[in-house]
């Protein structure tokens, strides 16, 4: 019984994608919880300042240091605008999976603002009893 390399170059892509390996890291656990977790806590940080919600750029630039997100995946194979393209089904699926997770709430195509989750997904706000 013998077998066949398969030489496809898309399906190798999808392997070694710097940016499918940024998203797992994101949810993987153990990371995967406490990010759930800061996603609610910095949507019920920006209502309590804003007193609405955060679009999902908002949310994200308060989340994440640096905001340039393509200046720390290193992606050199592939275009500009495919990066950015990119980039932008990695946030839409971390959105998909913190509103899955309970932590915030969010219907993506009708919603302009995040609002904050169950608060039983997360427990106490971290910045309670201070």
């Amino acid at each position: 019984m013998g077998f066949a390399l398969v030489d496809v170059d898309s399906f190798r892509m999808v392997v070694r994608d710097p940016f499918l390996e940024a998203l797992i890291s994101i949810v993987s656990e153990p990371n995967g919880s406490s990010t759930a977790q800061h996603a609610y806590e910095a949507t019920c940080h920006w209502w309590d300042e804003h007193s609405e919600g955060p679009t999902a750029t908002e949310l994200f630039e308060a989340m994440f240091e640096p905001t340039d997100w393509l200046s720390v995946i290193e992606d050199h194979g592939r275009p500009r605008a495919d990066q950015e393209a990119q980039l932008e089904l990695l946030r839409e699926w971390l959105l998909l999976y913190w509103c899955r997770a309970g932590a915030i709430c969010f219907v993506a195509g009708v919603d302009i603002v995040i609002r904050p989750g169950s608060p039983a997904f997360v427990g106490p706000r971290v910045d309670e009893g201070k």
